[in-house]
């Protein structure tokens, strides 16, 4: 079922994994009977129904409306839509609650606000709101060559992520002893960060 389900993104793939988790566990603790072939084939069909909804949701984008919903707008250019948070079952102080946990404070800050299907709040602030950016204030910047990553966890060299850097062991070694480490069992973790340089925390350090 994949990592959909993993993080429950809807109603659909929620409930079908409880149903699926709960015939599962009826089969693993009852005693084989005659209800068994009863149970495998609610988990057949079950499995075979999410794996063939998903599928169909791919190609048919009234197929993913049905089964995943839609957006629903609860905040249209700084107005409550209060016929929508009627039919959702939702107050102010649900909307305020939700708004709160995006940073939004005042409802009176924010263009649009929209309840996806997977629950979570899309936040917009208005313009004069919104956080003052590098490019707002035109000072350069420079572009990220990498993402952080853990080249050393433990005293192991990571040599795989060291691989994929086009990092050699030769030239982790040549960083540590700039920092008058002599040998990588004493790194409990070092990381590699976008600007070049290393991370390092010595084993035992606090």
């Amino acid at each position: 079922m994949g990592k959909k389900q993993m993080s429950q993104l809807t109603y659909f793939n929620y409930i079908a994994g409880i149903t699926i988790g709960s015939i599962t566990a009826d089969l693993a603790v009852k005693p084989i009977g005659n209800d068994t072939v009863h149970d495998l084939i609610a988990l057949f069909v079950w499995g075979g129904a999410v794996i063939l909804l998903g599928i169909a949701g791919l190609k048919s984008k009234k197929t993913r409306l049905f089964i995943d919903g839609e957006p629903s707008i609860l905040i249209r250019k700084g107005i409550v839509q209060e016929e929508v948070l009627s039919q959702l079952r939702l107050n102010m102080d649900d909307l305020s609650m939700l708004l709160r946990r995006e940073q939004a404070f005042s409802v009176s800050g924010v263009d649009y606000a929209i309840l996806e299907p997977n629950g979570q709040l899309s936040v917009m602030m208005k313009p004069g709101q919104l956080p003052v950016t590098k490019g707002d204030l035109q000072i350069p910047s420079k572009t990220q060559r990498n993402l952080p990553t853990t080249v050393v966890l433990d005293g192991q060299i990571a040599s795989h992520e060291m691989n994929e850097l086009g990092l050699s062991p030769d030239w982790l070694i040549s960083e540590l002893r700039k920092q008058n480490i002599t040998s990588v069992s004493d790194v409990f973790y070092a990381e590699y960060l976008p600007d070049g340089t290393l991370a390092i925390q010595k084993k035992k350090e606090r």
